[in-house]
């Protein structure tokens, strides 16, 4: 059985630097990735400033978590994994909207959707589509790779049986060796 690893960074420009210095992007699609970028870049709670009033995402990356999440806590907040890095693999544009996919790297380190802390690292494919209108997003749609992470977390058992941690790592993925 075949285990799916995710992309390895190319080398060269990033993603971003090729997307931004393509030749066939129109000035509006160059500055819909801008503008997808800056999103990006902030804080959830300073992000409303790029979007239409009333924004909402048609759809959040951990939907599938959020429906089976028990209890009253928090769902995903800074604290989730406060050591986030995202990787943009790729990124692309297109009229009004924008696609990109990227890793997301960190460690679990606060409530995610009812799930405790559990101290291991995680590094999981998102993507993401905007809609841009007049110079705001006014529609979003989100996919995380939800297995993997319960996968990573030590909750859902790998193809290969080994009981958590990345595919092909033992257990010791976690700080506690």
């Amino acid at each position: 059985m075949t285990v799916h690893q995710p992309p390895q960074p190319q080398a060269g420009p990033s993603a971003t630097e090729r997307a931004l210095n393509d030749p066939e992007l129109t000035p509006q699609e160059r500055a819909n990735i801008e503008l997808v970028l800056k999103f990006r870049a902030l804080p959830f709670s300073e992000r409303a400033k790029y979007t239409v009033p009333d924004f909402r995402p048609g759809r959040m990356g951990m939907a599938n978590l959020a429906e089976v999440r028990t209890g009253d806590g928090p769902s995903y907040d800074a604290r989730s994994i406060p050591d986030r890095q995202d990787e943009i693999l790729d990124i692309i544009a297109h009229g009004d909207r924008v696609w990109a996919t990227w890793l997301i790297r960190g460690t679990h380190r606060g409530e995610l959707y009812g799930i405790a802390a559990t101290g291991r690292s995680v590094e999981v494919l998102e993507l993401g589509q905007w809609r841009i209108r007049d110079g705001l997003i006014c529609e979003a749609w989100f996919f995380v790779d939800e297995l993997a992470l319960v996968r990573q977390l030590g909750l859902w058992p790998q193809p290969d049986g080994n009981p958590g941690g990345r595919p092909g790592h033992p257990d010791h993925d976690t700080e506690e060796h």
